[in-house]
């Protein structure tokens, strides 16, 4: 997952350190719905520069005294905290007609910013360089459906707030016969499986699948992975794979454009984390007491409800708490 994007593998950094963002959502060129949260304007895909949104909490909007004393002094001073998303994942961060980001981490991350006195900048960045910018200081965090496991944490520290998993998405109609009843389903062997590229799907989930493949005497997967979601649906549409592995939010946002439908049940399932670094542990703490205020005077659930996503509420928020 980028999980989602279930989680939205592991980056490699200069030092050759790698985290895996979990993530998996599609895009179809046109996104169904549309996202209602207040984001900001993005920059062209793939670059570090950020927008501007406006951090009102959709709840009562008032700081939480305690978890803003817990904000880095820097942080403070300046007013604005800068927060890395790939906006190509929708329900979950996207961009609307107007270039603007969008979506739940987007109203999530303004709401987090609310309740500890400051506004959220939300930076246009390319998934997979993500980690990198938080572990160099560019960006004070992440928020895009990036799944939190050990090995994740062992570069960055994680505040997890969301459940979600692995689902595979097809064209309307499963023209393939596609079954995916669990993570070694045999019926992808010897298709192609579009994925987004530093994502959990792409590794180690397609690699683990091909074991089960050659297992059963049967062909490999072929991967198609991408830079975006919205790549990786338009690859869907026009026959370039047979199937798409993303997270389960993602899938379901999808299956309700009329193009696509989900297929069997999730799996994988692991909690999204807000990485920041672990030099800015104050900031951890912040956010993690901001957001179980959030959970607490019914913010969260306003918001996971809002987006059709509330089957993935994660009500006991933590620090760290990837099990695998």
């Amino acid at each position: 997952m980028r999980a989602g994007r279930t989680s939205r593998a592991v980056i490699v950094g200069a030092a050759g350190i790698a985290l895996v963002l979990t993530a998996a959502g599609c895009g179809s060129g046109s996104k169904p719905g549309g996202s209602s949260s207040t984001g900001s304007t993005s920059a062209a895909s793939g670059s570090s520069s950020s927008g501007s949104s406006t951090a009102s909490s959709s709840g009562s909007g008032s700081v939480d005294s305690a978890a803003a004393a817990l904000v880095p002094a820097a942080i403070k001073s300046k007013g604005v905290i800068t927060i890395a998303t790939d906006p190509s994942y929708p329900p979950n961060e996207s961009k609307d007609q107007n270039g603007n980001i969008v979506g739940w981490d987007v109203d999530m991350g303004n709401a987090i910013a609310a309740k500890l006195g400051l506004k959220a900048n939300f930076a246009n960045v390319t998934f997979d360089n993500i980690v990198t910018g938080i572990s160099t200081g560019k960006y004070d965090a992440g928020m895009s459906s990036i799944t939190d496991n050990k090995e994740r944490e062992g570069v960055d520290d994680f505040v997890t707030y969301f459940n979600a998993g692995t689902k595979l998405m097809v064209l309307k109609g499963n023209p393939k016969n596609l079954t995916d009843n669990s993570p070694t389903d045999l019926s992808l062997c010897g298709l192609t499986i579009g994925v987004e590229k530093g994502t959990i799907q792409e590794s180690p989930d397609i690699p683990n699948r091909n074991k089960a493949c050659e297992a059963a005497g049967k062909k490999d997967i072929k991967t198609l992975s991408q830079d975006t979601q919205d790549q990786i649906n338009e690859s869907l549409s026009s026959g370039r794979c047979d199937a798409v592995l993303a997270d389960s939010p993602v899938v379901d946002y999808y299956a309700n454009s009329g193009n696509f439908q989900a297929v069997g049940a999730i799996y994988s399932g692991a909690p999204y984390g807000i990485a920041i670094s672990k030099t800015d542990s104050g900031l951890s703490q912040a956010f993690l007491a901001a957001l179980k205020d959030l959970v607490a005077d019914g913010t969260y659930h306003k918001l996971t409800t809002q987006y059709g996503i509330q089957a993935g509420d994660y009500t006991t928020p933590g620090l760290n708490q990837a099990t695998s």
